[in-house]
């Protein structure tokens, strides 16, 4: 029997966390574009691209 492991499916969820975190304005906004980004796409690439997006755009 063989066993996969996906990291990316580990991995999304931690950074939807970071993501909730970086944004230290409003904390509310994190929560909201987390849950877009859950609503609009099933994609995982495209999903942590969008988060990392956010961190950075957060930040400028």
């Amino acid at each position: 029997m063989e066993s996969t492991f996906d990291i990316l499916n580990e991995e999304i969820p931690i950074l939807d966390i970071i993501t909730i975190l970086f944004i230290e304005d409003d904390p509310i906004t994190g929560i909201a574009l987390v849950l877009l980004l859950k609503m609009v796409t099933d994609d995982k690439i495209i999903k942590i691209s969008l988060i990392l997006l956010i961190i950075v755009l957060s930040h400028v």
